[in-house]
């Protein structure tokens, strides 16, 4: 009796710990996106974390002491437990664990696979269930895998219910215009840019933040889509072929607008021409007398032969149907000249860098497609803010400008991220980054050269990584950028630290990307 109530104790304070830990696996598996193979991946790459030396150390401890005895083994894995609970590691994380109720289903099978333990144990063999157990936990991250194959059956059957439901309400609003948005970079600026300046003549709904995945496209559907809606802008991502694809057969395209083709996401994607294939799937996908509209500046669409009826838009190449030219940049926004085809639409606004000058292109080439007059689009345009972490200019509390680019990790974006910091010409700039990620076996080569051109434009560089920055410090190096005007920082925390040491009210910034927990 003593050894049941014994065994049961543990089995309570296991379980405690048990959702302390597996907290974090679907920490990280949300951050994969759900996808295993990523997620694997990780574990691979965090071995050191997955199985601690403390870990394995008290798992040999318990098995060779129950084993032994039952009630001193159970006994010292109590204490041990407690011990690892109170010792576990605290995280800060930067973008924290959505408690989803995807999230609270994998938490219930969680719960009943191990009450299915220990209900099995306590009529079977006490000493048997304590091992079980406590593999159980030495394997959270493993578990975490288990419950998300053994869930997938239910979660297709939700996801199909709002698939549908979406499908559904889409063809009740039958006047509804859908304006696709994708590229390796530039998507979801040129959606809040486009989105904005409709709205000075159309009810426009746009896929909010970064839900730009199937289910995410679903989820703005049923929440937010209302009869009154007669456009909607739906940003589309992919890191697999068909991911656009799948997007497109949901919302049926009438217009789509391709921003760049470019070395993003290579982990999946493996190859360009992975990426071209994907990111035409939306231009393929538009209906017969719709338009696509794409980027001619963009070296990789360039030489892509379009079918559809397209409108090309640029910056400077007057072969365009819509270009940018007479083009003045300063710390304080841009001023430009747009061709269209009945004339010219002189542009001011305050949003930094060359990249939104061509995405505020892309807008007026819709803008003007679909009805809108040049006093509508001017509009439109001066009330552009800066989309939060991308290129948002934010005034420090001692008179320094911080610019907030924490959610481009692009190859072209972070390169026009710098000739940004660059033109700040009076002030101290200071670059903080981790570098780019997804890059497959390129990535090496695409963050030394990010070094080699950070080097030409920041005073001082904190990287944040000690791993993840050698490619950026080796960049550094080779254009013999001095030593001690770099800082390594082992995470953001330590690099915004060293950040407010070195910055003073004549200093300048640029926050370049912000890897989430499951990159550093």
């Amino acid at each position: 009796m003593l050894e049941q109530i014994l065994v049961n104790s543990l089995f309570l304070i296991l379980f405690i710990y048990l959702n302390k830990k597996i907290r974090n696996g679907f920490h990280i598996l949300q951050l994969e996106h759900y996808q295993l193979k990523s997620y694997n991946k990780w574990i691979k790459n965090h071995f050191g974390k997955v199985f601690s030396i403390k870990e394995i150390i008290i798992f040999l401890i318990v098995v060779i002491s129950t084993f032994i005895n039952l009630k001193i083994g159970t006994i010292l894995r109590i204490l041990l437990t407690i011990i690892l609970y109170i010792t576990f590691p605290k995280q800060k994380e930067k973008k924290p664990l959505v408690i989803t109720n995807r999230i609270k289903r994998m938490y219930i099978t969680n719960t009943v696979l191990f009450l299915l333990i220990v209900i099995l144990t306590n009529i079977f063999n006490l000493r048997a269930g304590i091992l079980v157990t406590v593999i159980y936990a030495f394997l959270t991250y493993y578990i975490v895998e288990i419950i998300n194959i053994v869930n997938r059956p239910v979660e297709q059957v939700i996801q199909n219910k709002f698939y549908n439901s979406a499908k559904r309400k889409l063809k009740q609003n039958e006047n509804l215009k859908v304006i696709g948005i994708t590229g390796s970079y530039g998507k979801t600026s040129t959606k809040y840019i486009v989105s904005t300046i409709l709205e000075q003549k159309y009810n426009v709904l746009m896929t909010p933040e970064s839900y730009n995945t199937t289910m995410g496209v679903v989820r703005t559907i049923n929440e937010h889509m209302k009869p009154e809606h007669q456009i909607f802008v739906c940003e589309m991502g992919a890191r697999h072929i068909g991911d656009i694809k799948e997007i497109c057969d949901l919302v049926e395209p009438n217009y789509g607008i391709l921003t760049s083709i470019g070395p993003q996401h290579l982990d999946t994607f493996k190859t360009l021409d992975n990426v071209k294939k994907t990111k035409m799937e939306l231009v393929d996908a538009i209906k017969e007398d719709g338009i696509a509209f794409v980027n001619q500046e963009d070296e990789n669409i360039q030489n892509i032969t379009i079918q559809k009826k397209n409108i090309k838009y640029g910056l400077t190449n007057k072969n365009c149907d819509y270009y940018a030219d007479n083009i003045q940049i300063t710390e304080k926004g841009s001023s430009f000249d747009v061709h269209t085809k009945e004339g010219i639409i002189p542009v001011k606004t305050k949003l930094l860098g060359t990249n939104n000058i061509i995405n505020i292109v892309a807008a007026v080439s819709v803008a003007k497609e679909l009805g809108l007059n040049d006093e509508q689009i001017k509009l439109g345009i001066r009330m552009l803010k800066p989309v939060p972490h991308r290129l948002e200019l934010i005034q420090g509390g001692n008179g320094s400008i911080i610019i907030d680019d924490a959610f481009n990790a692009n190859v072209k974006g972070s390169a026009s991220a710098l000739e940004v910091l660059k033109s700040f010409k009076e002030r101290k700039k200071i670059l903080v980054t981790p570098g780019m990620v997804e890059l497959g076996d390129k990535q090496y080569e695409y963050n030394k050269n990010f070094g080699k051109q950070a080097a030409k434009s920041a005073d001082y560089v904190i990287l944040v990584g000690e791993k993840q920055s050698v490619p950026i410090k080796d960049g550094l190096q080779e254009e013999n950028y001095p030593q001690e005007q770099i800082y390594i920082a082992k995470n953001l925390e330590e690099a915004i630290k060293e950040m407010n040491k070195v910055i003073t009210k004549d200093s300048v910034v640029l926050l370049e990307n912000d890897l989430p927990d499951n990159y550093l």
